[in-house]
């Protein structure tokens, strides 16, 4: 749980940040990976679950009915080594994707970058997302990548076959990622992975306060998480945004004290 007292001053840092960020010269030399960046906030459970309250305050409108299923090993050999497997599957559709995602926890950003282009990544490819998530007072920067694909009689809505799954997973698994450590360590821990979930999750497409708005309403195990986010291209943009949002969910009384993501909402259970 965060403490949203150490969490206020920690913004109160942040309008400092904010001021000295706008006033960097343009002229400064730009990284050949450039992050985006996604603000990301969660709010209270107990006031958003019912979807009425989602379209009035956010003005809303829902997309999309989703399974989200996490491949990992018992012990989380891949989540210990910063790897997310992740597999999506939507209600009343034949779509569905993989996302492979590698991150880094507690690595300040220019260290993340230079081992990102120690592995052969240059910021020009296009089938690569990179991202600094921003939660809490937590920065990490992620590589990402999406597999679009579509549903089988093994692998849709209504079921997914856990072998099966992890085939597609194995398949279509960028070289990249597969290569980061050994492809012989990667396809030995996926050969002893199981499934965490799945959560079920209900998404909406919206805005607060002036800006495009995502939000997740996940469910697992009893529990409920609502997620409003964001994405934007500069790091100023993304100071400003989230000092706003913190101010006014907080004005509001819809921050919620749990400011955990979404993976661990599910494999931490």
């Amino acid at each position: 749980m965060v403490n949203l007292k150490k969490w206020a001053v920690y913004m109160c840092v942040m309008g400092l940040t904010i001021i000295s960020i706008m006033g960097v010269s343009t002229t400064k030399v730009k990284a050949a990976i450039e992050p985006g960046h996604e603000i990301k906030f969660n709010v209270k459970s107990e006031l958003f679950t019912e979807s009425s309250n989602i379209l009035e305050v956010f003005q809303a409108v829902k997309k999309d009915d989703v399974k989200i299923y996490f491949y990992d090993t018992p012990d989380q050999s891949f989540l210990q080594n910063d790897y997310i497997h992740r597999l999506r599957v939507y209600k009343g559709s034949n779509k569905m994707d993989i996302t492979y995602k590698k991150r880094f926890l507690n690595t300040p950003l220019s260290e993340a970058i230079a081992e990102t282009e120690s592995h052969g990544f240059t910021g020009s490819e296009s089938n690569y997302k990179f991202e600094l998530d921003i939660k809490g007072n937590h920065r990490t920067f992620t590589i990402s990548r999406k597999e679009s694909l579509k549903t089988s009689s093994n692998v849709s809505y209504d079921e997914v076959d856990t072998s099966a799954a992890k085939k597609l997973i194995l398949d279509n698994s960028p070289k990249k990622i597969l290569n980061w450590d050994s492809d012989a360590w990667y396809k030995n821990t996926l050969s002893q992975a199981v499934v965490y979930g799945p959560a079920n999750a209900t998404t909406y497409k919206g805005s607060f306060f002036g800006h495009d708005a995502d939000i997740e309403v996940w469910q697992y195990k009893g529990d409920i998480m609502v997620e409003l986010s964001t994405k934007v291209d500069h790091e100023a943009q993304a100071a400003v945004i989230e000092k706003q949002w913190y101010e006014q969910l907080l004005l509001a009384g819809y921050l919620s004290e749990d400011q955990r993501g979404k993976t661990a909402f599910v494999m931490d259970k």
